[in-house]
């Protein structure tokens, strides 16, 4: 009886924390799309184009081995938030990295979430966009503590050995996308 109750409840945690994680990605995204509506098109495609530069150059940058510390406040969710009990937990942290600008990032990818929100200059695309995110951040999460429980191992350890691999994966997906980007606005 004890271990089905504590599996409901691990259950709620996560379920409370991919809900938030994903409400505050679509909020982002839909504040972000709609303020991007108020600009013009023009304007848009031209920043678009500038930052679709960048991102090649910066992921080229990354690809090469020249490491570019992203711009962030590099900071964990604050500990004493565990405290407060563990749905409010579970809903503080969501919110926080499923806004993802409050907290670590680890890759200039990232920068691809809000920038695209804004640019794409529609509320609903915004969202789909960021909503996305911070459905996939809070997913991965729950995905890493469910292997982590059935393997008996610590799953984090397993991807600290491999981040090299994963900031190589995130600078060609930049590249990618920079030159796709390069080439749908016509640069």
């Amino acid at each position: 009886m004890y271990r089905n109750q504590a599996g409901r409840g691990w259950i709620s945690k996560a379920s409370v924390y991919v809900l938030a994680s994903t409400g505050a990605g679509l909020a982002s995204g839909a504040v972000l799309g709609a303020a991007g509506a108020l600009l013009p098109v023009e304007l848009r495609v031209g920043v678009g184009s500038m930052l679709a530069v960048a991102a090649i150059a910066v992921g080229g940058l990354e690809l090469f081995g020249r490491h570019v510390q992203p711009l962030q406040f590099d900071c964990e969710t604050p500990q004493r938030w565990v405290n407060r009990g563990p749905l409010r937990w579970a809903t503080r942290n969501g919110l926080a990295l499923g806004f993802g600008a409050t907290s670590r990032i680890g890759f200039w990818l990232w920068y691809v979430v809000p920038l695209g929100s804004f640019l794409v200059g529609d509320v609903r695309l915004g969202a789909v966009v960021y909503g996305t995110y911070g459905l996939s951040r809070s997913l991965a999460a729950v995905f890493i503590l469910l292997g982590t429980l059935r393997y008996k191992t610590d799953a984090s350890d397993w991807l600290m050995e491999r981040y090299g691999q994963a900031r190589t994966l995130a600078a060609g997906q930049l590249v990618f996308l920079g030159v796709a980007t390069a080439v749908v606005v016509g640069i």
